[in-house]
């Protein structure tokens, strides 16, 4: 049996009922480790939910050498596929914040800058680091990616009160929906002058 078939073959016990079969299986393919990397992220577009939580799992655990071709396929999958794979690149936490922000910065494809943007709002704290970049990224020329921006600072609260001056800007963007996420991160945020902001609105 040629290695690829093993691992196929592990991917598919990943849909058994039977959790011990299973667990066997994951630990086998974490065990194999990066060759089993490009069928694992071809499995986050399981249509069985379930079964694409367990290929992400493995991946997780293999950790940091997965996050280049986790980053490559996002790039090019469809969306359910590529939002499972930014799930995925969050699990696996601060690791992988260094690409997730080069691909924030990629200016060809807004698609991928917004999974990259989502991916970081759903690390919440962890990604911290990453601050600068959600600044920059409130002034993107996609609305997802600005929405996301500031729900993300939202999630950092205080940390991210550097972020307050672009924030108390972008009150000002074309989109409602960006207007009520960076409201929220001001909210949120809770400084001072975040909070005049906010009463400023109200009073407009």
């Amino acid at each position: 049996m040629s290695d690829e078939q093993r691992i196929a073959d592990l991917i598919e016990d990943l849909e058994e009922l039977d959790d011990d079969v299973r667990d066997a299986a994951k630990a086998e393919l974490i065990e194999i480790g990066e060759p089993a990397v490009p069928q694992l992220i071809e499995t986050l577009a399981h249509n069985l939910s379930d079964v694409a939580d367990q290929a992400a799992d493995v991946l997780v655990a293999i950790g940091d050498p997965v996050i280049p071709d986790l980053i490559d396929e996002m790039e090019i999958a469809d969306r359910y596929h590529a939002l499972a794979i930014g799930s995925t690149l969050a699990s696996i936490g601060e690791p992988a914040i260094p690409a997730l922000l080069e691909a924030l910065n990629n200016k060809l494809s807004e698609e991928l800058r917004e999974y990259a943007v989502r991916a970081l709002s759903i690390m919440g704290t962890t990604a911290i680091s990453a601050i600068p970049a959600l600044i920059v990224a409130l002034s993107d020329l996609d609305v997802e990616v600005r929405t996301y921006a500031a729900y993300t600072l939202a999630k950092m609260e205080a940390a991210a009160a550097d972020a307050v001056p672009a924030l108390i800007k972008a009150l000002e963007d074309d989109s409602e929906r960006v207007q009520h996420h960076v409201a929220f991160a001001l909210d949120k945020i809770g400084t001072p002058e975040a909070h005049e902001a906010l009463r400023a609105l109200i009073q407009a």
